[in-house]
């Protein structure tokens, strides 16, 4: 498809009754700041797709591996953070999504990008067409280790060299627990409000290889299959756990205070 030129100064529609419903789910705070960093929305025709698949994730889920996992099963194309806010600043968010155009868009999204995707206009554009995907990992604790090591070492993926080795910080660790679960909430909410279909995944469910329960959900969307063979290739991803997670973990639950645990206990009890 040729690309459609772009009018700059067309102006952002207002958003709808139903996107501002849905974004009560976030803070003001957490509003306005993306609104910030988006500046101006800029205008485009919006392409016509088929069907667009949204992975609602917080960091550690795997949400990575199950985006590879699922681009060489299913025609979505390269599930990407693609409507996150850095990378739709200054231009028009039609864009993105036009190389999809006439087949499935994908994309994942935490709260900055479900944030950024309602402000940009694209769920309102294709909010009937849209499935999700809610992936959470059941291991809270676990979640929060690897997000303390991964900014700790520079080590996002298998793929990637660390930096230097983690040390334990309990503090750190409590506040990513509240942070996680904090989001959680928020895209809970936010799911619920969408009012469109959506599925639980656990990255429990996949963590070993075994992407059957994924597979079933994509199939009860009626997401296209890719034929045997035809989907893209990617570098292989690896889990990075080591035995430092179950010593942290080990000490994490010992030394928690009753706050802490509390927010765990909560946080379970809604899975």
């Amino acid at each position: 498809m040729e690309p459609i030129e772009s009018n700059d100064d067309r102006p952002a529609p207002p958003l709808s009754s139903d996107a501002r419903r849905r974004l009560t789910a976030f803070t003001k705070i957490q509003i306005e700041g993306i609104e910030n960093r988006l500046g101006p929305v800029r205008q485009a025709p919006w392409p016509k797709i088929d069907g667009c698949l949204g992975v609602l994730f917080t960091s550690r889920t795997g949400s990575s591996y199950l985006a590879r996992e699922l681009a060489s099963r299913f025609r979505i194309g390269r599930m990407e953070e693609s409507l996150n806010p850095h990378l739709i600043e200054g231009i028009p968010p039609a864009d993105v999504v036009r190389s999809f155009a006439d087949g499935w868009f994908s994309f994942k999204l935490g709260v900055p990008g479900i944030l950024s995707a309602e402000l940009a206009g694209v769920i309102d554009q294709y909010i009937e067409r849209t499935f999700f995907i809610f992936l959470l990992r059941k291991d809270i604790v676990g979640q929060a280790i690897s997000l303390v090591k991964a900014n700790q070492t520079g080590q996002w993926h298998s793929i990637h060299a660390a930096q230097r080795d983690p040390e334990y910080d309990g503090p750190k660790l409590a506040t990513s627990v509240r942070v996680i679960a904090n989001a959680v909430a928020s895209l809970r909410a936010y799911i619920e409000r969408a009012e469109r279909p959506w599925r639980t995944l656990f990255y429990e469910d996949f963590e070993h290889g075994d992407f059957s329960t994924a597979e079933a959900i994509c199939d009860s969307f009626d997401v296209p299959r890719m034929a045997p063979g035809e989907g893209p290739k990617f570098t292989p991803l690896e889990r990075t756990a080591d035995a430092v997670n179950e010593s942290w973990a080990e000490r994490f639950i010992e030394e928690m205070d009753h706050r802490t645990r509390d927010v765990i206990e909560k946080y379970r009890a809604a899975l």
